[in-house]
């Protein structure tokens, strides 16, 4: 049996009509940096330590969903949006670091399953967020991806 598009929309409920989920362009860490310290309003500190291990660009969930939860006790503590500002941590870089972590967690996972790639921030830009996109078609494509990984003699693993 193949998925279909139309079994991506009823299995999970994601919209397959919209603008494609592209990311294209050159991503170099500089790139990935602002588009990090934009999003999340963090620093290179805060990127260096949210980040997995390894050479890549990519952030580890646990060390995400940690230091965000962390941030909030915080500022709960607190008690006062001043002192959120301050900790880096609003409301919508709160809301991207959560979408950060459901694409992947659960729409785009990895084959060890413990990373996102940072520059799934670009699609939650000011300019990019009232964009209807088509996040079904996307993960179809990452499905078939991995279908197609997965296949190989050598793998003996699954996105």
């Amino acid at each position: 049996m193949t998925p279909t598009l139309d079994d991506v929309e009823q299995l999970l409920g994601l919209p397959v009509d919209g603008d494609a989920t592209i990311i294209g362009g050159t991503w170099g860490f500089p790139v990935i940096l602002e588009v990090f310290e934009n999003n999340l309003l963090q620093d290179l500190n805060a990127f260096k330590s949210l980040k997995a291990g390894g050479a890549g660009n990519s952030l580890s969930l646990r060390k995400l969903k940690e230091h965000y939860a962390y941030k909030l006790e915080m500022v709960l503590s607190n008690g006062t949006a001043t002192s959120a500002k301050k900790k880096g941590l609003t409301t919508r870089s709160a809301a991207r670091t959560y979408m950060l972590y459901v694409l992947g967690s659960f729409l785009f996972p990895t084959k060890k399953g413990i990373d996102v790639s940072a520059r799934y921030l670009v699609m939650f830009a000011n300019d990019k967020v009232a964009k209807k996109w088509s996040w079904g078609s996307a993960v179809l494509v990452h499905i078939y991806f991995n279908l197609g990984a997965a296949s190989r003699d050598d793998r003996r693993q699954f996105a």
